[in-house]
């Protein structure tokens, strides 16, 4: 008989302790999918929560592409930067492949200052303004990547003006020459 009780006492131990794992199982799925479809709100009743509205997002995106240009200084130099060289290109008249070289190179700086700016503001998020040394080398690499774009826009556009440039101004050089030969 007390083998019997035992054995029962184990199975029920067993039951008990199996229906404890799968209540907390249970919790646990219930606070992360509570925990996905709550939206996080400030003191003002703003949320943050995924926005299911598409012109809701793109009014959002819109604002994001204007709040940059306001705040970041150099933003606005890119964006200026990028309307002086569509300026030069539509005046020398540029081809289809010279404009989408033109294009994505003043698209990859653009779009570099786009990831500096969320990286510098995700970390003074993270650190709350203090100094920290890793901050510091994430914020130096990123301006890092800001510079590599700007260098790999420099390069495209000097190949696509320069030989615009030299010729709109007289000026023969053998690269010059070569390249309106193959326009020619």
């Amino acid at each position: 008989m007390t083998m019997d009780s035992d054995a029962k006492r184990s199975e029920n131990l067993q039951r008990d302790e199996l229906a404890r794992f799968q209540d907390e199982l249970d919790q646990s799925s219930k606070v992360q999918q509570q925990s996905q479809q709550k939206e996080i709100s400030d003191e003002h009743g703003r949320e943050t929560g995924r926005n299911r509205n598409f012109f809701k997002s793109l009014f959002n995106a819109i604002k994001g592409i204007l709040l940059v240009l306001v705040r970041e200084r150099n933003m606005r130099f890119h964006v200026g930067f990028a309307l002086i060289v569509l300026a030069g290109g539509l005046y020398l008249g540029l081809n289809r492949s010279e404009w989408l070289w033109v294009v994505i190179g003043v698209f990859l700086a653009i779009y570099g200052e786009f990831v500096n700016t969320v990286v510098e503001a995700v970390i003074d998020l993270m650190v709350d303004k203090r100094y920290h040394p890793l901050a510091g080398l994430v914020k130096d690499v990123s301006a890092g990547m800001v510079l590599v774009s700007v260098a790999a826009e420099m390069i495209i556009l000097f190949l696509i003006f320069q030989p615009h440039l030299w010729h709109f101004f007289g000026i023969e050089t053998d690269f010059s020459r070569f390249i309106h030969r193959l326009k020619g």
